[in-house]
């Protein structure tokens, strides 16, 4: 097996592979210098170490003897301090995990060219029976087959800077300070008896107010760090740094940069870790993902026949875990990267919504971890009223108050004649307004006879259509508090076709109408081609 990056995935794999067969022959390339180690601290969650304690306890040991651990996460906003528990995590530095993998790999006898660019990869792809490369985000390895991986590119919007600082905190922090720019907020955790990982992010707009744009348009040697960007970053956190420096190494203003590749695998090469997939460092998960990739790889190298059936089982198993993961990071960085939008509201109300902005750590799962925590929200967020769950809480949209949060979403039942609603859609759509819902959404309707999907769409384009909802809304607001609201579309492309269960997006045998659509392609190979 050759293996391009000696970074936590390449080298844990390394020594997970030699665990599990000894006869295995290994070599890991890596085109920087072993002390060349970039970043400041890395986070694994309780989850992550359970598995990293069952594939190789002697590793474990190690690594858990350096661990700063915490429970807590603290928000820091407009000067209160919000604390949630229950959320178990544990950090080390990168530099520290590094040598304990290379000390593993030593013991195993494992070969680590340090200082020496990979082989040409047509090369290593005819020499071994597996070249791996876990060489990060910017992976040599993922560009020089970019076609062959799918790769897909996504830079986001924020601007960030990795720091590290002195001061060992005794939590994770989100500090937000409120600045002339806009604000600036900072994600702060311990990683040692002696350091703490110190990152601040803030929002393009305010970025570019801050006076630093001039950093993102200069040549940055490598372990460069932008002393201007970092002076910016400890006076707006002096308070909060109690007279401690900020530290950099190799730090600069940059983009995050979400990878996606559709595929893992071309033949005998395959990606791990951030040279496959990235997640954004607010959720913590990027080591996590690629030490993980690593383990679980091992595993299916040693539990299959053959390689073919280890590389899909691996991308199985894998792809679906990460995929989850980086949906949850992504609506993590989208809300850091819109935080003016939130900093309006209240501090618990803003603890709280950030606490769950990953949509992984959920109300019911927050309550879990810290039922105090959300009594406390839930007070405040009752205002005296007597609680109630939050789904049944009544919410105001501009004019229109809901009863409750319950909201029956739209439902395509095929059963208008000519767009008409008529006795069914009384009974289908008054139900749920009588079952109690806030808001009942009804189905798809159709701004025209040409813009139906199939001829038993609802619709909006003829007098007898109006009289038809008029009843069903009487109805509604006659017998129930709900409140009733409309979808309209148009089916583009996709109309003019049978029922569903008379063959689904199939065409019609007869009766048909002209389609339009925004480009002149058709729905299916069958379909008729609509007018652009």
């Amino acid at each position: 097996m050759a293996i391009i990056g000696a970074g936590p995935a390449g080298l844990y794999l390394a020594t997970l592979v030699k665990l599990l067969n000894p006869d295995h022959r290994i070599e890991v390339w890596e085109r920087n210098a072993v002390d060349d180690t970039f970043g400041f601290g890395v986070v694994f969650s309780d989850e992550t170490l359970v598995g990293i304690e069952h594939a190789d306890a002697a590793f474990y040991k190690r690594l858990s003897q350096d661990f700063a651990i915490w429970d807590d996460i603290d928000v820091h906003f407009r000067g209160q301090v919000l604390t949630s528990g229950g959320h178990g995590f544990a950090a080390i530095s990168r530099q520290r995990l590094l040598a304990i993998l290379r000390t593993r790999c030593e013991e195993f006898g494992i070969t680590i060219h340090y200082r020496e660019q990979a082989p040409d990869l047509e090369l290593l792809r005819s020499s071994y029976d597996l070249v791996v490369g876990a060489d990060g985000v910017n992976s040599l390895t993922r560009q020089a087959r970019a076609e062959a991986f799918h790769q897909q590119l996504d830079p986001r919007h924020a601007r960030y800077m990795w720091l590290g600082t002195p001061l060992v905190f005794d939590a994770f922090k989100f500090f937000i300070a409120e600045t002339d720019t806009g604000p600036v907020q900072a994600h702060a955790y311990p990683y040692s008896d002696s350091m703490s990982t110190f990152i601040v992010e803030l929002e393009e707009p305010s970025w570019r107010r801050s006076g630093q744009v001039d950093s993102s348009l200069r040549t940055w040697k490598p372990g460069e760090s932008d002393e201007r960007g970092m002076a910016f970053c400890a006076e707006v956190f002096a308070d909060v740094l109690q007279g401690e420096p900020l530290i950099g190494n190799n730090s600069r203003w940059i983009r995050f940069v979400t990878v996606r590749t559709r595929t893992w695998r071309d033949g005998n090469v395959l990606l791990i870790g951030d040279a496959a997939h990235t997640a954004h460092f607010s959720i913590g998960s990027g080591t996590k993902l690629a030490m993980e990739d690593a383990l679980a790889l091992a595993a299916c190298l040693h539990e299959n026949p053959s390689l073919d059936a280890a590389l899909i089982a691996y991308e199985a198993e894998r792809r679906p875990v990460v995929e989850s993961v980086q949906r949850a990071a992504q609506a993590s960085l989208e809300w850091f990267e819109n935080i003016s939008q939130y900093t309006r509201q209240e501090p618990l109300q803003f603890a709280f919504n950030l606490l769950t902005r990953s949509r992984r750590v959920t109300y019911s799962n927050l309550k879990v971890r810290d039922s105090e925590f959300v009594s406390e929200v839930e007070d405040w967020f009752n205002g005296g009223r007597p609680g109630v769950p939050p789904m049944f809480v009544p919410i105001r949209l501009r004019d229109l108050e809901l009863a409750n949060r319950v909201i029956v979403s739209p439902m395509d039942m095929y059963a208008a004649d000519d767009g008409c609603i008529g006795d069914f859609h009384l009974v289908h759509l008054g139900s749920k307004a009588l079952g109690g819902a806030g808001l009942v959404m009804t189905e798809m309707v159709c701004v025209s006879r040409e813009g139906r999907i199939t001829p038993g769409c609802a619709g909006m384009y003829k007098p007898e259509h109006e009289a038809a909802f008029r009843r069903l809304v009487d109805f509604v607001h006659g017998h129930t508090p709900a409140r009733i609201g409309i979808q309209l579309g148009h089916s583009g492309r996709k109309g003019s076709t049978k029922l569903m269960w008379e063959g689904m997006d199939e065409p019609l045998e007869s009766g048909n109408w002209e389609l339009m659509a925004p480009s002149p392609l058709p729905y299916l190979p069958v379909s008729q081609i609509p007018r652009e």
